[in-house]
């Protein structure tokens, strides 16, 4: 039986032959397109934000870094309106996305169940997947100066 994590390095695999023409931000759309995020959503944008100023300096804190900047950035009535709108866009893809999509992105173990992240844990991982992923088009010399 292959391991969670052998799923997830195929996944990253895959992801890298099919996204060798995107830089960061556009593998951050891709993810979330594949996840089931809605694009016409507000969430959409402000969980792209998030995912490139985590990737950017991972010693921010969510709630008071991110969320207050994507706030200002946007101008949004604070924190709360940003997180709300993360959490329903995660909720809506959760409910209504691809379910292997979510698996390959969430699965951390053998169990059969993937449970929905929290925003925090959805941020993180996709950062960290598309890290790896970047890491890849490195170590194969493709990388983008763009990024």
């Amino acid at each position: 039986m292959e391991s969670t994590i052998e799923r997830t390095l195929d996944h990253i695999m895959l992801l890298a032959r099919h996204l060798n023409h995107y830089n960061f931000r556009g593998a951050i759309i891709v993810a979330l397109m594949e996840l089931g995020v809605p694009t016409k959503c507000v969430g959409f944008e402000f969980l792209k934000k998030a995912i490139e100023l985590q990737h950017k300096d991972p010693t921010r804190t969510l709630a008071k870094d991110i969320y207050l900047e994507i706030s200002l950035l946007y101008k949004q009535n604070g924190e709360e309106v940003v997180e709300q709108a993360i959490r329903e866009a995660i909720k809506f893809a959760w409910r209504h996305g691809d379910p292997v999509a979510w698996d390959w992105y969430f699965s951390y173990g053998d169990s059969e169940t993937v449970k929905r992240p929290t925003n925090g844990e959805f941020i993180s991982r996709i950062d960290y997947i598309l890290e790896l992923w970047q890491e890849c088009r490195i170590a194969r010399g493709d990388s983008d100066e763009r990024e």
